[in-house]
């Protein structure tokens, strides 16, 4: 059978169709604006995402595994309205070719309120970005889509991804490049609020745990259950890659984020999930892969 992947050559995408390699149910479909993706390990369609043009791309399609999304915390609704036309789109056309199997990237950004921590998805949902936003809208529109047709849509809200590949410029890849390279780390904030990361290992397999359950409708938390400060995540990276003290502390100013802690122990009784990463394991296969990468 083949699986439709959008966001198939971005971070969290090669993770899922590296893994999709090795199944022996699933064939993968990269699904792309471009005309020619570089570097693609399988068949890759163009698409402008329109109800027309993927109604054709997905003529042969079993599954959808929907990963492609514009990301953010700044801008104007506007910028991310395209993340709730796309998702339309896309479930509108697997309802006309019968396609019911349809897995959701969404996000831990639905969720704010500190007071409920570890957050679990009876939580009434109160996204306080754009982003978050979006992610939910999608969320109730494949709802909608569940009651009127049929579709299976697994809403994996997924907590921050940590791995190597990651889109430069954020704080915890800006923290391993520097270590790597044996440079100072700097905190600048209070460091008071801890946040849960996620292996993009442990995201990639739970989307094929969620792909391998066609029946299911839901949304599921996927998240590690560990949380930590700005401060422990720099001396955890420091302490990884051998670069021990070489830290800078500013603690004058408001760190500007909130906590964010999920429980994930829906997903561990319905899809099996259960993380086979810490944060420490991360960090050493992310130093591993970086070494690897050097020496090449």
């Amino acid at each position: 059978m083949k699986v439709a992947v959008t966001g198939g050559t971005g971070f969290l995408g090669k993770e899922v169709i590296s893994l999709l390699h090795q199944d022996q149910i699933y064939t993968p479909v990269i699904l792309g604006r471009n005309s020619v993706a570089d570097n693609v390990s399988c068949e890759y369609r163009k698409t402008d995402y329109s109800i027309a043009s993927l109604t054709n791309v997905l003529r042969d399609i079993d599954a959808v595994i929907h990963l492609a999304a514009i990301r953010g915390t700044n801008g104007s609704i506007a910028d991310f309205y395209p993340n709730i036309i796309m998702t339309e789109n896309l479930y509108e056309s697997c309802r006309k070719l019968g396609i019911k199997n349809i897995v959701f990237a969404s996000s831990i950004s639905v969720y704010s309120d500190t007071t409920k921590i570890p957050w679990d998805e009876e939580q009434l949902p109160s996204p306080k970005t754009l982003y978050g936003i979006s992610k939910i809208t999608c969320e109730y529109i494949g709802n909608l889509y569940h009651r009127q047709y049929g579709l299976n849509i697994k809403s994996l809200r997924i907590a921050q991804v940590l791995g190597e590949g990651e889109k430069k410029g954020y704080m915890m890849n800006t923290f391993l490049d520097r270590a790597f390279e044996k440079k100072t780390l700097k905190v600048i904030g209070k460091s008071i609020a801890k946040r849960e990361f996620v292996y993009v290992k442990d995201v990639a397999r739970a989307i094929l745990l969620a792909l391998h359950k066609p029946d299911l409708h839901g949304v599921y938390n996927i998240g590690s259950g560990e949380a930590y400060t700005n401060l422990e995540i720099a001396k955890m990276v420091n302490n990884c890659f051998d670069n021990e003290d070489n830290l800078i502390y500013e603690d004058s100013l408001d760190e500007g984020i909130e906590s964010s802690l999920m429980d994930s122990s829906k997903a561990k009784k319905e899809l099996g999930y259960i993380p086979s990463f810490s944060f420490k394991d991360a960090l050493n296969d992310i130093k591993k892969i970086k070494l690897q990468n050097f020496k090449s």
